[in-house]
């Protein structure tokens, strides 16, 4: 069948939407669903095509965005290229597009990052995009010659300057790193850093330089655009620990409760139901103990709804 006729067939609005979204492989998609199975090509592109991607809660950046880390993490790599090149057309900042995907290096390693980093490249390079990259680049020390302790200092909670382990792991780390830690988990940060010292200090260095003065010192993306993403980075591959830390701080740094759910049941688009299911239940069990449920419609845990 041809693609005039594909496109007569189930529509204006999901043809375009699918074009937009996955600009290098929809019509292919769309053709083989439709060459197997017509009921469920029609359910596929009314619950995905035209229905997730195409809600408001997420603006076109930031969906595009989670969607790359969360393909980086799936280790997506099909997915990856076309959503890449689907969030240039949409106009997202190839710079904002790669940061997304080095921030998988901390959650995903080598084994998942490097995989991401060379469809990218091939991407960027085939469109021209290399030497505007290389202008765009952070000097060798990062932000850090442009961050303040003065300034930082005012995002640290009380309990944690007060607390009596805070100058000697001020002192063994120093401020830009332990520091970035502070203002993103006040009241957790410091006994990570405890915990992770007495344990060995050397590597504990290492970690807190790499992941908080280095990857999430780097302020290329905005924090809560960054921590939007990290929530859909954890709900893809069902890491609850950090995914119960980054809802947390997503909230703390001006994501609304909507456009955090909305992750999760993006989520249940390319990583299954359950997955995402999952994900929101966390996320429920969050706004519970926060007193916050009413902003999303009072639902109850799983738990409760059991029997």
């Amino acid at each position: 069948m041809a693609d005039s006729n594909l496109r007569a067939k189930y529509g204006d609005k999901a043809y375009e939407a699918g074009l937009r979204m996955q600009p290098k492989t929809f019509e292919k998609r769309l053709a083989q669903r439709d060459n197997l199975d017509q009921h469920f090509t029609k359910l596929w592109l009314d619950f995905v095509i035209a229905g997730i991607y195409e809600r408001p809660a997420l603006d076109t950046r930031t969906r595009f965005l989670v969607l790359v880390g969360q393909f980086t993490m799936g280790k997506s790599l099909a997915s990856l290229d076309d959503t890449v090149r689907a969030a240039l057309v949409a106009g997202v900042k190839p710079r904002e597009i790669l940061e997304t995907i080095l921030q998988c290096q901390v959650y995903g390693g080598h084994t998942t990052a490097d995989p991401a980093i060379d469809v990218f490249h091939r991407i960027a390079d085939e469109l021209g995009l290399l030497e505007e990259l290389r202008k765009g680049q952070l000097p060798m020390d990062g932000d850090a010659s442009t961050r303040s302790e003065e300034e930082e200092r005012k995002t640290w909670h009380a309990e944690d300057i007060a607390d009596p382990r805070f100058p000697g792991l001020m002192k063994r780390h120093g401020w830009l790193a332990l520091g970035r830690g502070l203002s993103l988990r006040p009241k957790h940060h410091l006994n990570t850093m405890h915990n992770y010292s007495q344990m060995d200090p050397d590597w504990a260095d290492l970690w807190v330089k790499f992941c908080y003065q280095g990857m999430y010192g780097r302020f290329i993306v905005d924090d809560k655009t960054r921590l939007l993403c990290m929530v859909g980075d954890c709900a893809a591959i069902g890491e609850e620990f950090n995914l119960r830390g980054h809802i947390k701080t997503a909230l703390r740094y001006g994501a609304t409760p909507r456009e955090v759910m909305e992750v999760m049941l993006q989520t249940s688009v390319n990583f299954g139901m359950p997955t995402a299911l999952y994900a929101l239940d966390v996320f429920v069990q969050i706004m519970q103990a926060e007193g916050r449920l009413d902003e999303i419609g009072n639902p109850q845990t799983r738990a409760k709804m059991k029997g």
